[in-house]
């Protein structure tokens, strides 16, 4: 699968729906994802807007993606209600 955005051979499927009427692609090295059922001009390479490719030196510039915290889970009680 080529990445429409940095054009990179990486991209790989990361979701697809059961009745497989969609699926999400993601690419590794642009972080870009995108979903199957989006017109062509998001999904092929070649029709996908100049102004949003990314170049080589434009991906070593990303900022590096925040880290996603550990999920809190809430206690029996404590989710903001009071008790009666």
């Amino acid at each position: 699968m080529i990445c429409p955005r940095c054009d990179s051979d990486q991209a790989y499927k990361v979701f697809e729906a059961e009745d497989g009427s969609w699926e999400v692609y993601r690419c590794p090295r642009c972080n870009f994802n995108w979903r199957s059922t989006e017109g062509e001009e998001v999904t092929n390479p070649s029709l996908y807007n100049p102004r949003f490719k990314l170049s080589e030196r434009q991906i070593q510039e990303l900022p590096p993606k925040p880290p996603i915290p550990p999920l809190r889970i809430r206690e029996p009680g404590r989710n903001g209600q009071r008790k009666s």
